[in-house]
Order: C-alpha cells, then structure tokens, then sequence
C-alpha cells in the first residue's frame, strides 16, 4: 500500500510541476490546470488544492502522498472511562519497581473493567496504550534511573586521545573463577583484579592480582607496575614475549570509589603530576574502555578450570568449586600470558593491533619513566601522620627506630607523614620536608613479620577482653598464638589457608624458610614474649 501512495504521488508531481513553472511566469493556467485534472482523475478544485500544496513544499513529492482512508493514527475508539482504567492500572501497578509481568496487569483491566460494567480491552489494545507512554519514563519506574540512563542517555563524541600515555583508565573487578592454595590446592576464594588501559593504544599498562578486596594498596601496586619494564614467566620453551609499555600517565580516569578519593592516592598523583580525572556519578559508559577490557579478560577466564562464569544461569551445573585447580600465582602467569595474546590481537575499534598502535604513535619514546620505581611505589602507600620523638616512631602500637631519625630530633620535625605496606608491618617509611623516604624498621629486631590485619585483629581481641592500649609485647604474642592455630587449622578452614597465602605473597628480598620453624616459633630467649597463656594478663602485669 505504501508503494502505490508513493506511485500516486510522483505521477501528481509529474503532471502538476508545469504549472508551477507557468505561475512563475505569469502565464494563465486554467485550461492547463483542467487538462491535468482529467488526467490525474481528479476534479478541478482537487488539482488546485494539489497544486498549493506542491508550490507550498518546494516542488516536493512527499507532499502530494495519498491521506489514509479509515481512523487516524493515535486515534482511539474505547470509551473514555475505559482509556482511564487502562491508563490508572499502568501507572499505579506496572510502572513500579516490583515490575509485575505484562500478562498480569491485562487481567486486572479486564477485571477492573467487568466490574464496572466496561467492555474490557484486548491485550493489543493495552499494549498499543502501554507503547504511546514515555519509554524512558517506563524504563526509569521499573528499573530505576540508572538502567534509564544506560538505554536513552545521549553519548556524544568519544575520547580522543593522540599519544600513548596521554589518558590511563583504572578499575578493579572480582575475578570470575575460583583458586586454590598453594600447600594442598584446596579451594580458596575468587581474586580482585586491578587493570590499567592506556586509551591511545589499548594497551594493558599494569594489572595486580590478589584475595584482598581493593584498597589504595591495589591503585598503587597496580601503577607501580604500570611504570616498571615489564618481566614475564614463561615456559623454556618459548620465546621471551614483548610487553614494552611503561610510564607515568599524564592523567587518569578513574570511578567515585572510596579508595580512588583516598588522601593518600591523590596526594601522590599530585607528586608525581598525574591529573585525576573522575566519572560522573551513575555514568558507567565515561569508563567504557577499562569496562571492556575487564568484559574481554573475564571471557578468557571462562575456559579456565574453577570459572564461575558471568552468573549462576551461566554456569549451570558446572562445579566451580570441585574443578578449582589453579594457584594464585599460576593465575598471574596464565594472565600475563593472555594480556600478551590480547596484545597481539587486532582491536576493532584500532584496526590493528594494540602493540602496533604503541609503536606507531611512540609508546617507547612518550611520557615521563621512572628512574625511582621505589620511591614511586612509596608515595602510593598508605599513611599516618606521627609524633616523631627521642624514641623514634610508634605506629599501631608497635615502635620503629632508623639512625637517620638522630638528626631529625629536636629540628622542629613534630608529627611527620609515616608510609607502610599494610602486608608487611616490619618497616615503614617516614616522608621528610624534602620529599626523601627514610625507612625504620622494628626497634626490637627479633620480632616476626606480620600484617596490618593481624595487628588489629590482636588489638581488638585485647581492647575487648582487657581494654585500653594494647602493650607491644602483647600485642606479638597473641599473633603468635594467633598463628600456631591457624597453622594447625591450615587445612581444615577456609579463612586460615587464606591467612597462608596472603603471608606467602609479602614481598620478601630474604629466602623462603620453612613457616613451621621461623614464622610460628616463639623465641624463649626474648625476656619480652611472655610464655604464660594470653588470658592470663594479670601474670603479664606482675611481670612487667
């Protein structure tokens, strides 16, 4: 129907332009004007009104089209009362965040309209109702104002970044799959990554691996790699692989977490001239490209044996549990390993490869490298501000000491700014006015390594048995007894194994000893780790 309208209107165009052009010159038209009213079928008047339409829209063919015989579009039939029916249901019990189903509403019309003696509407007709309303306002009723603005938002323009570290997206994510550990290769939680995408290349910057969920600790370890040369284990048997990015983005975009509003991150972005750039709140495509890389990396992880795949309907009745069979850092390596795969890979939206887009646009030659690496490892740590005094530093009740503090003293250094890596406590870094990092490390040396979350953990089980500041000696010994029983328990608890595995990935530049002899042992000659049970606190007090 719609190609004999359009028939109709150009054979009405064909005929009736001649007489534009004769209204133009002044000529008469009224013989031409009946000649090709006979000829169209029409009757005088008609081809007059046709021709004011024609001179009225520039000659246009669209404006001579056939009007519809029958009801007009929009146009409704239903008695008044019934429309409002139709239209009170849909407002009051569709458009609600509980979303009933379609199905449901149309039987209560039907009902509602029964009982008011109405003709009830088909299913066609409350549909036709239900499509005429706003669909964002359908959408942002139902799903809320965040799926409103993912379906209708307008997202004009893109980023247009021209050389490689010019914009750097960050973001972390819960890791599809399932790892084990590494003593028994049980099974033991899903890791958190952090990725870094650099927007120009789609190059992989740096990522970070771990079973804690993400901190300021995550942002800085995953720059720090972002800015160090890359090193990746691999079998003999293959070729050393090439993942040459590094450097310090000119400007980063990050999402409103908590973490990335931390002092401590935007304080070192600020040292080291790295512009934050935050998301919009809600505005979940302004990260589109650190979105799809993470989208990309989790479709790899599926193949891999313990995936949890994207839900539960995904996974169905695969064991993720009983098919775990990777450690976390044979997890790492199979990631390093894929990001040099997607490296390697034509990106749709590059036309080439990612490396090849680094190398093009002089990855190796742009921004600024660190020469440092520690120093920038440092400055992203987290911090407290301390009283710096003859006895030197104490932090979370433990004291730290460096002879460089000696010249500090007395000097007007008051309370100074105190860096540390929450998994490994047995040294810190004291920040000086002129941005140096001088390290302390325990005032009593014989003391074990331990976390931050241990030391709460020993801090709140004194305060609640005992109150009041936990003394240093104390404060090691309940670890230690903490320790001895999750070495006992290490195969029988979940929280325990992982316990194991957060103190076998500290960083360490000693070699690795046997846990069972140095990490849990009690060194009986130390006067200040008392050998009575921890309950027994008034024993302690005597002594002491």
């Amino acid at each position: 129907m719609e190609d004999d309208a359009q028939g109709v209107a150009i054979k009405r165009a064909e005929v009736l332009r001649p007489l534009l052009l004769l209204q133009t010159e002044g000529k008469e038209i009224g013989l031409p004007l009946e000649s090709a009213a006979a000829q169209l079928g029409v009757s005088r008047s008609t081809a007059w009104r046709l021709l004011g339409l024609l001179r009225e829209n520039d000659g246009r063919v669209s404006a001579l089209l056939p009007k519809r015989s029958g009801p007009k579009r929009g146009m409704s039939c239903l008695d008044q009362q019934v429309e409002d029916v139709i239209d009170q249901v849909l407002r009051k019990r569709y458009l609600v965040l509980e979303r009933p189903s379609f199905r449901r509403i149309v039987g209560e019309i039907r009902v509602e309209c029964h009982a008011k003696g109405f003709q009830p509407p088909s299913r066609q007709t409350v549909k036709a109702r239900l499509d005429a309303m706003d669909q964002r306002e359908v959408l942002r009723k139902r799903k809320g104002a965040k799926a409103a603005r993912q379906v209708f938002e307008a997202r004009a323009g893109g980023l247009d970044v021209e050389r490689p570290l010019g914009i750097v997206q960050i973001d972390h994510t819960l890791a599809d799959i399932i790892l084990v550990d590494q003593a028994d290769r049980k099974p033991l939680a899903r890791p958190w990554l952090t990725l870094a995408v650099d927007i120009a290349t789609r190059v992989v910057l740096g990522v970070y691996v771990s079973f804690d969920a993400p901190t300021v600790l995550s942002i800085g370890l995953c720059l720090d790699h972002c800015v160090r040369p890359k090193s990746i284990r691999t079998p003999e048997s293959m070729e050393a692989l090439y993942w040459p990015a590094s450097g310090i983005p000119q400007a980063i975009h990050v999402d409103n977490g908590r973490d990335f509003r931390s002092d401590a991150f935007q304080s070192a972005c600020a040292e080291w001239g790295i512009v934050i750039e935050y998301r919009p709140p809600g505005r979940v495509h302004y990260g589109g490209h650190i979105e799809r890389l993470i989208g990309t990396t989790m479709g790899a992880v599926h193949v891999l044996p313990g995936t949890t795949q994207s839900s539960p309907k995904d996974k169905g009745e695969y064991d993720s549990t009983g098919k775990a069979a990777l450690t976390l850092e044979e997890f790492e390596d199979w990631l390093h390993l894929e990001i040099c795969r997607y490296h390697n890979t034509r990106h749709s939206g590059l036309g080439r490869v990612p490396l090849a887009a680094w190398a093009d646009l002089g990855g190796d030659v742009a921004g600024r490298q660190v020469v440092d690496t520690d120093a920038f490892r440092i400055s992203f740590l987290p911090s407290e501000r301390r009283q710096l005094a003859r006895t030197g530093i104490n932090l979370f009740s433990i004291g730290y000491w460096s002879d460089a503090f000696g010249p500090m003293i007395g000097r007007g250094a008051g309370k100074v700014l105190v860096k540390y890596d929450p998994r490994d406590m047995s040294q810190i870094w004291v920040i000086t006015d002129d941005g140096r990092a001088v390290a302390a490390r325990y005032k009593d040396l014989s003391r074990p390594r331990i976390s931050l979350w241990e030391s709460r953990r020993a801090r709140a089980i004194f305060h609640e048995r005992h109150g009041g500041t936990i003394p240093e000696a104390m404060l090691f010994r309940i670890i230690e007894e903490q320790r001895r029983i999750a070495y006992a328990a290490r195969q029988q608890t979940l929280t325990a194994r992982l316990e194991g595995e957060r103190q076998a990935r500290l960083p360490s530049d000693k070699p690795k000893r046997d846990p069972s002899r140095e990490m849990f042992a009690i060194d009986t000659n130390n006067p200040d780790l008392p050998t009575y049970p921890i309950d027994d606190f008034d024993g302690y007090k005597r002594k002491n």
